[in-house]
């Protein structure tokens, strides 16, 4: 590719990106978006199992790959099943969804202040607008974000957990929270990247350390496949929840 066919490439990713932010403008209209302590609430006091959505995930729909995960047919089919089901039916359904409210509430101005959130999320904006802002009440995606930590550790301190089934690609982090948390912590290894290549595996080796629903939470840091991981096992009432990055890396609001 030479100097001229880049910068036209180049030319015609940002006219996409604005294009998406001014059909973004008033994003969130209709749905309501709970705060932090709300999604905290919501998940520890009714035991409701949480998927987070993301811009990776709008990027999948998009049919788009992100770093971590390639894109295909049937991760964005999942992606579109878990969002139908939810809004069809949000009260009775056996998760809460989350969408990322810091950047779906906001009028569109805050994007402006840096590139990077403008170009992260001007096409999910645009997206959730014109198919999932409807009158219903999600989940916020940035619970597990870096300083919230005293309002998730909730979710397992105040619930009589026998054990953890800790979902992740590092072992190390699963000892960690064993020796801090003082509860039972049995580990289950994914693949750093397109772990949605081996979800069934994942989702069996999940399901051999299950004994008693009741008393067992999972938490699972996999990227888009923690969705469908989610998804499979609260259908079976089995209380899980999709951490994303907050062991190793996490979620932060760049401020």
């Amino acid at each position: 590719m030479n100097i001229l066919e880049e910068f036209q490439m180049r030319l015609k990713i940002w006219f996409n990106v604005l294009k998406y932010y001014m059909l973004s403008l008033n994003c969130c209209k209709k749905a309501h978006i709970l705060s932090i302590n709300e999604t905290c609430i919501m998940a520890k006091e009714y035991r409701k199992s949480i998927i987070r959505l993301g811009d990776g995930e709008f990027n999948l729909l998009n049919n788009r790959d992100i770093h971590y995960q390639k894109f295909s047919e049937d991760l964005k089919n999942i992606l579109k099943i878990i969002i139908d089901e939810y809004i069809s039916n949000p009260d009775n359904a056996n998760y809460l969804l989350c969408m990322p409210g810091e950047f779906f509430n906001c009028n569109g101005l805050k994007l402006l202040k840096r590139r990077v959130y403008i170009s992260s999320w001007a096409f999910s904006r645009y997206f959730f607008k014109k198919n999932y802002d409807k009158d219903i009440i999600y989940g916020n995606s940035f619970l597990f974000a870096s300083g919230n930590k005293k309002i998730y550790e909730q979710i397992w301190l105040e619930n009589k957990i026998d054990k953890v089934v800790f979902v992740h690609n590092k072992i190390e982090y699963a000892k960690e929270f064993e020796e801090e948390y003082g509860i039972k912590t049995e580990y289950v290894l994914v693949p750093p990247k397109n772990a949605y290549e081996v979800k069934e595996d994942i989702l069996k080796n999940i399901k051999t350390l299950i004994n008693n629903k009741e008393k067992i939470l999972v938490l699972i840091s996999a990227g888009p496949c923690a969705k469908y991981l989610v998804y499979k096992l609260a259908l079976e009432k089995v209380w899980a929840i999709d951490t994303g990055h907050c062991w190793d890396n996490p979620l932060n609001l760049r401020k």
